[in-house]
């Protein structure tokens, strides 16, 4: 959860000077100010103009603007600006003098984690009464941009009511024309408290002095840019899963035909375009992201499974300090009959209808709407004069945004009637009011008063890194 305190949202309009009458402009230099650690080629490969390049006068502004924005939200940086200095040569023609003025994050953190083990805050509050022995707890540890390359090292040492250790590191361009990356990874984690069901789409869990379960993988991610704003990713992963004889005996569909063990191969692809102003809690733009993962590619393997995930978000100003945005997203699943721990519906992280965050809606297929009207109560940095001399730290940027919203969507479950569900296949709504606090390293606090369609209300809350 302190992970979400370190990450900045301070958001500067590009400068510009007054232009001559002139249809364009030539670029004569583009420099960089401030990118202590980060390469030049880093930021170069965030613009859609170089040196000698002809830009039309009448969308320069905002060609800078749009370009400031891509750099700002390679998440290097606290701050971006723009400057253009446009001047006339010896033959009239107008030149222009673009500088980006940058102030680098914090790349390197340690924190100590300290966070729930629980699907989100209203579960752990409501259903688990606030069990503190339902927390893990450990320390993080990251470096955003090794090498100045803007690779990333990431350690994950996490104990309590789960145990997870994780590594991982993700080199953003591995070929001359900066398009492809990779990440390695591994991952193992235990835990001696398990949902081993859902009853009423509620998580049913068993606690124990021995170990209920252990989880590796190890995979490698290709990460191909191909323009600005689309990304495609190619992953391959080995999983092997464990669980007590006692899970498998009270729930045989775990990992179905009362098995103990699950190994398999996983092949991923997934594509985005993502047109946002700011990718931490966008106010204008569209993203667009499908994912589809077939679990299974040998013929050893334990699962048969094949998913795909499709979704889009729009986010537009409606005039003044209003604005809208809109979410869908569905997925479909086959086989209908899957293992318990691959069937996710709607509950999960981002995955649900407000309202209903209390509960866990198993599916082999869901969809999902979501419609939010924010206003920008404030829009401030505030500087702290003690800081004054560490920049990455010296101003905390804080967004206000009251909302209303009302969601649709549905989960749809063959089975049911195994888990006494009472919400799968049937149409789900809710609504409400709420504040969102925007902060720093990309920290996000939401919270929100909701009805469901029976006219069931109660606060909710969530604390989440927004990318």
């Amino acid at each position: 959860m302190l992970a979400t305190l370190l990450s900045t949202l301070l958001h500067f309009q590009s400068v510009s000077t007054s232009l001559p009458d002139s249809s364009y402009v030539i670029v004569q230099e583009i420099k960089f100010t401030g990118n202590r650690r980060t390469k030049e080629f880093i930021i170069r490969r965030e613009l859609d103009f170089r040196e000698g390049d002809t830009l039309a006068t009448a969308t320069l502004t905002d060609r800078l603007e749009r370009n400031r924005r891509k750099v700002f939200n390679t998440n290097l940086f606290v701050t971006a600006e723009t400057k253009v200095n446009v001047h006339q040569s010896p033959d009239s023609t107008a030149l222009a003098q673009i500088e980006f003025d940058l102030r680098e994050q914090w790349y390197i953190l340690g924190f100590p984690v300290f966070q729930l083990a629980d699907r989100n805050f209203n579960e752990w509050w409501t259903e688990r009464n606030r069990d503190l022995s339902r927390t893990i707890y450990g320390v993080n540890l990251r470096h955003y941009n090794v090498r100045g390359r803007a690779e990333q090292l990431k350690i994950n040492l996490e104990f309590g009511f789960a145990q997870y250790y994780d590594l991982s590191y993700y080199i953003p361009y591995i070929d001359k024309k900066q398009k492809i990356g990779v990440t390695l990874g591994v991952s193992y984690n235990t835990t001696k408290n398990l949902p081993y069901r859902t009853n009423h789409d509620k998580l049913v869990y068993l606690r124990s002095d021995e170990l209920l379960r252990d989880r590796f993988y190890t995979n490698i991610i290709f990460r191909r840019r191909n323009h600005y704003y689309d990304f495609q990713t190619l992953e391959l992963r080995y999983a092997s899963n464990v669980v007590a004889d006692t899970i498998a005996a009270l729930n045989p569909n775990y990992f179905l035909e009362s098995r103990t063990r699950q190994k398999y191969f996983l092949a991923s692809y997934g594509y985005t375009y993502d047109f946002r102003d700011k990718a931490q809690y966008p106010l204008r733009g569209f993203v667009f992201g499908a994912l589809l993962n077939r679990y299974g590619l040998l013929p050893g393997d334990d699962i048969n499974l094949t998913d795909l995930t499709v979704g889009f978000a729009r986010y537009k100003p409606l005039g003044g300090k209003w604005y809208y945005g809109a979410v869908v997203e569905g997925k479909t699943s086959y086989p209908q009959l899957q293992p318990y721990l691959q069937t996710r519906g709607l509950g999960y992280l981002s995955d649900l209808v407000r309202g209903y965050e209390l509960f866990t809606i198993d599916g082999q297929h869901y969809f999902y709407l979501k419609n939010t009207f924010r206003y920008q109560l404030l829009d401030k940095k505030i500087f702290l004069k003690p800081l004054r001399k560490i920049r990455q730290f010296n101003t905390i940027p804080l967004e206000i945004y009251p909302n209303a919203f009302i969601d649709a969507g549905q989960s749809w479950n063959q089975y049911r009637g195994y888990y006494n569900s009472r919400f799968a296949n049937k149409f789900l709504l809710g609504y409400g009011v709420g504040v969102d606090f925007v902060t720093w390293y990309n920290g996000v606090l939401r919270i929100h008063y909701a009805f469901t369609k029976d006219g069931v209300g109660g606060f909710r809350f969530n604390l989440a890194r927004e990318f």
